[in-house]
């Protein structure tokens, strides 16, 4: 029986939920474009009419189809099956987002920012790519352990920091920032296993000598505990760095793309004193 006029199918579902949204349009897609075949591709002003024909508004679509278009551009990562990325987590920390301005203005901001703000020190410098490391100079050494405004300066304590900038339409770039947080790994990884090591024999030799048992028994069974609290330790500890790391890169990321200003009101602990020894 026909549905009166106005009024929904019953095989029409009222609400659909997103899982339902994407299955119809790629379905939709299918029945317009190859009869029952998925298109092997569409071009960009073909997908601004489809999304424009369900409701959606086209500067989402091309921030979108800009996004996608950016996936393709990140270089493939080789898969990282080292003993300490299996024990205690990965190291390298990738982020990208497309952002609002030119490669050249938005390097120029981001050099001068990270130099002057997060105490980096810019180690290479090429069109569309950038690699900072900690600078260990006095006064960068001072405002990190002094720390006043409480900034916590999570990607200075990473051993690397790499931005590449590509341009992607007028207007829109791609910048993705990989951090290399391997130094802190070891740092956590060297605290657990000494500790517990330094604990754990003292353990030993305590059961040994005034216990009376054997050490081949003790010594195993003692190296077998403090291994695994040991790993287990270190790898908690590196997850809790990492997702700190990796809300100070998205952080960064939010400036870029919302268009807020990189400086800051708050003058640095190197230009107050600066200030004061010129006055």
């Amino acid at each position: 029986m026909a549905a009166e006029p106005g009024r929904e199918s019953p095989n029409v579902p009222m609400r659909v939920s997103r899982d339902q949204l994407e299955k119809v349009i790629h379905r939709a897609a299918e029945l317009q474009f190859g009869r029952g075949e998925t298109p092997e591709a569409l071009e960009a002003e073909e997908v601004l009419r489809i999304a424009e024909e369900v409701g959606l508004e086209g500067r989402f679509v091309r921030q979108a189809l800009a996004e996608v278009r950016a996936d393709a551009l990140l270089p493939a990562r080789p898969p990282d099956d080292s003993v300490p990325t299996r024990l205690w987590g990965e190291a390298i920390l990738v982020a990208a987002r497309v952002v609002p301005g030119e490669p050249l203005a938005i390097q120029d901001r981001l050099a001068r920012y990270l130099a002057d703000r997060e105490s980096l020190r810019c180690v290479r410098d090429r069109p569309g790519q950038l690699v900072f490391e900690p600078a260990k100079d006095f006064m960068s050494q001072l405002q990190r352990g002094l720390d006043f405004g409480g900034r916590g300066y999570e990607l200075a304590k990473a051993r690397s920091l790499g931005v590449m900038i590509q341009s992607l339409e007028e207007g829109r770039s791609l910048v993705s920032i990989t951090a290399d947080m391997s130094n802190q790994r070891w740092g956590h990884a060297a605290g657990w296993y000494g500790s517990l090591g330094t604990f754990g024999l003292g353990s030993a030799l305590g059961a040994i000598l005034g216990g009376g048992l054997p050490a081949l028994i003790v010594i195993p069974a003692v190296a077998s505990g403090v291994g695994l609290v040991a790993t287990v330790g270190t790898s908690k500890t590196v997850g809790v760095q990492r997702h700190r790391l990796e809300l100070a890169v998205q952080g960064l990321l939010d400036r870029l793309e919302r268009g807020f200003t990189m400086a800051s009101d708050r003058p640095t602990l190197r230009e107050r004193i600066t200030d004061l020894l010129e006055e």
